[in-house]
């Protein structure tokens, strides 16, 4: 695990020090700064190396969100109240100043009211005086240095702490008493078991096995597919295709379950990342745009093979019963999201469950099914042309041209096809040059 340090080198060594004794799973990367200002410039490039940064205080990570976009684990050290006592015993040990009357910009009231009653000081005993200037305005340092030495030079406190080295410095320059308050080393101990163990979970939610369950949807009653198990196991091998072109894409196991149901196992982090979270299942397109058949697909999380394989099932069945190219994502009982098609499929869903009217008459005077009306009215919009030979109308339906002339000639008897011409080949008969007339 590479994890970058971000502080002043007083503090990044130490955290070096307990990495190389206690953490050696943990490869720490320099990152130094005489001011936190500096810090964007120091990790913008770097992180995307990284597998976390580790940053000295609250304040260079305000800065650093401010500016750089965040693309892996940040954390920093908190400001604790063990860290406030040890530099409160520091000054009481010095006999110099009171601890009683302080400026400090790392600690808010409540905080400072809680840590003096735990060493037996009332609130009523004491005097604090506390910065609340955002620490993300470039001008924080001149802001806070200024508020300490007010405060000094007006003899209203008897020292200063503070958690931002370059202001520890300025003061001192202008010998102001300041004490730096730097993390203990348990602290530090106890944010990287923290950060160790948020790398470990996210590497295991990354590698977690996701099953997808996907089953060819079965003609319905009008299909000219069911009339033709020949045309239909075409059709289906065409499906296939497509699922293993997919499988193959997200790195996945695929398995043959009966005649219409595949099933593939795949990690999480290849998933979401082909599908784009799940905003783009390539697949549902795949199969709408170059098949004449549907799917029904369902992811399924879990924490075993097993379980997973149960949650893609059940989102299968739920797409299944909306028909269509249909997707639903199962993380568990009670998480589901979907269902998911594709953007044609959002707005027309199933031909068997919105058909528009003008459709269904020409169904009905043509004698075909109105399946059959419905995919001639796709080919003319995805093909944005009306004139076809009936070789290409069968190629794009996915029939037979015998299956394709047939259609045609019931369309032309009540007017909704003719005959506008003919193409003339180097070999064989001239092909019919048909214009359809489907709304």
């Amino acid at each position: 695990m590479r994890v970058g340090i971000v502080g002043p080198l007083g503090i990044v060594d130490k955290f070096i020090l307990i990495i190389k004794h206690e953490f050696p799973q943990i490869e720490p990367v320099k990152f130094l700064y005489k001011e936190y200002a500096e810090v964007p410039g120091l990790i913008a490039g770097p992180q995307s190396h990284l597998d976390a940064i580790l940053f000295a205080g609250a304040t260079p990570l305000s800065y650093a969100e401010k500016h750089v976009k965040q693309l892996i684990p940040w954390e920093f050290v908190p400001r604790s109240g063990s860290s406030l006592l040890r530099v409160l015993l520091q000054i009481a040990l010095s006999k110099k100043y009171d601890i009683r009357r302080l400026s400090t910009d790392l600690y808010d009231v409540e905080q400072l009211s809680e840590t003096y009653e735990e060493i037996g000081i009332a609130k009523s005993d004491f005097q604090i005086y506390t910065v609340n200037k955002t620490p993300i305005d470039d001008e924080y340092i001149d802001y806070v240095c200024a508020f300490h030495e007010q405060h000094f030079l007006c003899n209203q406190v008897s020292c200063c702490i503070t958690a931002l080295s370059t202001v520890h410095e300025r003061l001192k320059a202008k010998n102001i008493p300041c004490f730096l308050v730097d993390p203990t080393a348990n602290v530090i101990r106890q944010t990287l078991h923290k950060m160790q163990l948020n790398h470990l979970a996210q590497v295991s939610q990354q590698s977690q096995i996701v099953a997808i369950c996907v089953r060819i949807d079965f003609p319905d009653e009008y299909s000219l597919f069911r009339d033709s198990e020949y045309q239909y196991n075409i059709a289906k091998t065409n499906v296939a295709r497509h699922i293993y072109l997919f499988a193959q894409r997200v790195q996945a196991a695929t398995i043959e379950v009966g005649a219409r149901e595949f099933l593939l196992f795949s990690t999480r982090q290849l998933l979401e990342s082909v599908t784009e979270n799940y905003e783009k299942i390539d697949l549902l397109e795949a199969v709408r745009k170059n098949t004449a058949n549907t799917i029904s697909l369902g992811v399924g999380y879990g924490q075993t093979a097993q379980e997973a394989k149960a949650s893609a099932g059940l989102g299968m069945e739920r797409a299944s019963k909306l028909g269509g190219n249909t997707a639903f994502i199962v993380y568990n009982r009670n998480k589901t999201i979907g269902p998911i098609r594709t953007g044609e499929e959002t707005r027309q869903k199933s031909p068997n469950r919105k058909i528009d009217g003008n459709l269904l008459a020409i169904s009905e005077k043509s004698d075909l099914s109105i399946n059959t009306i419905f995919q001639l009215h796709s080919i003319l919009e995805r093909q944005g042309k009306t004139r076809f030979t009936a070789a290409e109308l069968a190629s794009l339906a996915g029939v037979t041209p015998r299956t394709m002339n047939r259609i045609l000639a019931k369309l032309a008897l009540h007017g909704f096809c003719i005959e506008v011409g003919r193409r003339v080949l180097t070999k064989g008969r001239p092909s019919r040059i048909i214009e359809l007339s489907i709304p």
